[in-house]
């Protein structure tokens, strides 16, 4: 089943034991109780073209599966469900497990070097004897997660928020008491420059924060609320924005190299004026997106004008009414892509 086109199948309790399905699309597929064990899930180039075809078995449905000694090489599996799933001594080195839920899954023996687990959900997982060395844990909760005997060498882990300077805190709990006061006490949160790389934002709520020209780099916003919030200009490399409320939020000029946009909210804000209700629109004007994920993200009238989506993935993304004036494009995946048509309409690419 090489490259085989399986997006939003329904192989519920399939025996796939031992099949070929090297860059196979498996996109949102139901695959719960299937048997999958021993497949090869690795990258696969159809015969005549140099595009390398990624296994994409992102926001499938794998609960108790079985993918026991699998060979997941540079697999997605991103938002995909595996719950309960057994995954013994499978190798899923430099894959991407962002935001995926592991709860009670079997991983023991598996090797998930240099693998992507941003987000994902670990809870009574079996992780013993596992090899995570050089992954990413960022966003990760980890309490009540037993990695004993695990490897976990050279792994990126978050920075908690109390984990932060004293002042930092203070100026993030000051903002939590301005948003839930409708600004009547608290104060906004005003953090230029600010040094916040690693730090993990997860869920908080950061409406109209302004982060202009801080450091960000590797950063967990998962779903977080930042409506209208301010990242001009700001270093946002490796940032995790899965499923975030970006809406009117400007992040002119940032830098966003492979950052995460998965399922992200980032289409106009509804806005009130004294001229009545109105919308304001997501800038990311300038900015640099080489190689960011923007898979199934809402980019409704966004503004893209001269920035660099080099490589990015546009998969599913619904760009209906955006701006794409000098944007660059070039190598970007938009397979399924809603892209906007030159009189206005949406197109599908």
């Amino acid at each position: 089943m090489f490259c085989a086109n399986m997006v939003g199948a329904d192989a519920r309790g399939s025996n796939f034991f031992r099949a070929d399905l090297r860059g196979a699309q498996m996109h949102g597929a139901k695959l719960t109780g299937a048997n999958l064990s021993e497949v090869d899930l690795r990258p696969g180039t159809l015969s005549g073209s140099e595009r390398r075809m990624i296994a994409d078995l992102s926001d499938s449905e794998l609960d108790d599966a079985k993918l026991n000694n699998a060979n997941m090489v540079e697999t997605t599996l991103a938002g995909a469900s595996l719950k309960r799933t057994e995954i013994k001594g499978a190798s899923i080195i430099r894959s991407s497990l962002a935001g995926a839920d592991l709860t009670g899954a079997n991983l023991e023996g598996a090797n998930v070097q240099s693998a992507d687990l941003a987000g994902a959900v670990l809870a009574q997982a079996n992780l013993r004897f596992a090899k995570f060395n050089g992954s990413n844990f960022k966003g990760v909760s980890l309490k009540d997660v037993d990695l004993s005997g695990a490897d976990v060498r050279d792994s990126q882990m978050s920075r908690r928020i109390d984990a932060l300077p004293v002042d930092i805190q203070a100026v993030l709990r000051n903002h939590r008491t301005w948003v839930e006061s409708s600004g009547t006490k608290g104060k906004r949160a005003e953090l230029p420059g600010a040094d916040l790389h690693d730090a993990d934002f997860s869920g908080m709520t950061l409406n109209v924060a302004s982060f202009a020209g801080a450091n960000l780099a590797g950063a967990s916003f998962s779903h977080a609320m930042l409506m209208f919030a301010d990242f001009t200009g700001a270093i946002l490399s490796n940032a995790d924005f899965t499923q975030a409320d970006l809406r009117g939020a400007t992040l002119k000029d940032a830098k966003l190299l492979m950052a995460k946009f998965r399922r992200a909210q980032m289409s106009r804000a509804p806005l009130r004026t004294k001229e009545g209700q109105s919308t304001w629109p997501t800038t990311l004007a300038g900015a640099d997106l080489s190689g960011a994920d923007l898979s199934d993200a809402d980019l409704r009238g966004v503004k893209l004008d001269g920035a660099n989506l080099r490589g990015a993935n546009l998969a599913r993304a619904n760009l209906e009414g955006a701006s794409l004036q000098r944007t660059d494009l070039s190598v970007a995946n938009t397979v399924d892509t809603v892209l906007p048509a030159p009189n206005g309409d949406a197109a599908a690419n």
